[in-house]
């Protein structure tokens, strides 16, 4: 997770040529029977697991799927009991339960944080159930690393995400322009050209609400200009780390977004965050966003009436280094306090759901969530390509909006990085204020207040 690492990721053809609308069951391709599960869980013996992200009461169909599948494993297996938790992963929140020995048996967690819970004993070593079940080569081995450690895996891999640029395209072609910009420079000619003051119209957009999100979408443009995880927050190997944002490319990306907002003036005046940002975007206020190639979701369930085909999905452009950008994603842990049968039965659960082609088919038929969205390739091989023709007919997006960013993806054109670590959620929160400083005050000396917040930050967050 301190280092670079680039994705090589299959061509997904597949996901580029369906048309705009789900299909029926029977016109999906099969999924291949790649899961060995074994013939008993825990020798038999009673073994009971609590399973967090259950869907809460005030979504019965949700909910009520959710306890089918569970049903389902049950039955399959009588001596397992799985009691659901409606509760969902927040890193503050999941401290304290680590410290408790509360930890749901199987919960879900974010890619930035295996190290934390490997290090205090809270992550069990999943590699012997990988092996047996036959999927330890079937995902993606960049995606694997990011929860592997000593050549064992510790989380199972749910999704993965690159942040990109999402753009209106009847916008875009209003202008003169007939693609999306493919580098920063070009980003900026863009986006003066598609300012329109007088009808509050933005040229570019990031989350501005000087929260920890903000900091999220900075580090994209700072790894656009060259950065790495460890340009940001330096392991120094011997369990010490250093904040090392406070000079180089950070630097020039935070003079970027000043000069994009007091020289260029091509952003909204409105405070945007995950919400308005994307409203902002359908109603077109903004012309072009940094934006999770995931938040499409959003869009689809949450403007219902937005015509998503006048939207399209980009890399982000490229920097000196070329095209790089900043991956996350969710996934999958057992708690390490568990008892072994527990452990087994869980790491059995959810590998039997993300594997077993009737569970696949069951979810994706009574899913609400956005088929098609461009996210980053799990799986390789023969199986990825399969899955992928499998989830077609399903797709409820534009996918072909998105043939920008899954042909760069897929071609080896960018470089993806993961988030910093270690405390990267405080890192972000720390950005988010100084970024809101530089949006609204002009002339703010760049160079100096970074070095600050990289000094306090050092003082107060890493060596504490």
């Amino acid at each position: 997770m301190f280092r670079r690492w680039a994705l090589l990721l299959l061509a997904v053809t597949a996901l580029l040529s369906v048309q705009f609308i789900p299909a029926f069951a029977q016109d999906a391709a099969p999924v291949p029977e790649i899961l060995t599960l074994p013939d008993e869980i825990a020798g038999g013996r009673p073994v009971t697991i609590t399973v967090s992200e259950m869907p809460s009461a005030d979504q019965p169909e949700a909910r009520a799927t959710w306890e089918a599948t569970a049903q389902r494993f049950m039955d399959r297996y009588p001596n397992v009991t799985i009691s659901g938790s409606e509760l969902q992963y927040d890193p503050a929140a999941f401290t304290a339960l680590i410290a408790g020995n509360q930890l749901p048996t199987l919960f879900r967690a974010y890619f930035t944080e295996p190290s934390k819970f490997i290090a205090q004993g809270a992550a069990a070593d999943l590699t012997p159930y990988f092996e047996a079940a036959g999927v330890a080569d079937v995902f993606n081995p960049a995606i694997l690393s990011v929860m592997s450690q000593d050549g064992h895996v510790y989380a199972i891999p749910k999704d993965a995400y690159a942040l990109g640029l999402a753009y209106n395209i009847p916008m875009l072609q209003a202008a003169g322009y007939d693609a999306p910009p493919a580098t920063w420079d070009e980003l900026v000619e863009m986006a003066v050209a598609l300012t329109d003051r007088d009808n509050n119209i933005a040229g570019f957009a990031f989350i501005n609400d000087g929260s920890g999100a903000t900091g999220w979408h900075f580090t994209n443009i700072a790894y656009g200009f060259g950065a790495t995880p460890q340009d940001i927050i330096r392991d120094n190997g011997d369990g010490t780390y250093t904040a090392a944002f406070g000079e180089g490319a950070a630097v020039e990306a935070l003079e970027f977004i000043q000069a994009l907002r007091w020289e260029h003036d091509v952003l909204p005046g409105a405070t945007l965050d995950w919400g308005s940002i994307s409203e902002a975007l359908v109603s077109g206020r903004v012309a072009m966003v940094i934006y999770a190639g995931d938040q499409f979701n959003w869009d689809y369930t949450q403007f219902p009436d937005a015509d998503l085909t006048q939207f399209g999905y980009a890399a982000a452009p490229a920097g000196p280094n070329g095209r790089i950008t900043l991956s996350g994603g969710n996934l999958w842990m057992v708690s390490g306090f568990a008892t072994p049968d527990e452990q087994e039965a869980a790491a059995y659960f959810q590998l039997w759901r993300q594997f077993d082609p009737v569970e696949m088919q069951t979810a994706i038929e009574v899913t609400t969530e956005a088929v098609g969205m461009p996210t980053l390739p799990m799986y390789v091989g023969e199986y990825q390509e399969q899955f992928a023709a499998f989830r077609a007919p399903y797709n409820k997006l534009p996918v072909e909006n998105y043939a920008p960013f899954n042909d760069a993806v897929t071609g080896g054109e960018v470089t993806i990085q993961t988030e910093p670590s270690p405390n990267v959620q405080d890192y972000y929160t720390e950005m988010g204020v100084i970024i809101s400083e530089i949006l609204s005050v002009d002339g703010v000396d760049v160079p100096t207040r970074l070095a600050e917040a990289a000094q306090e930050f050092q003082a107060f967050v890493l060596d504490r």
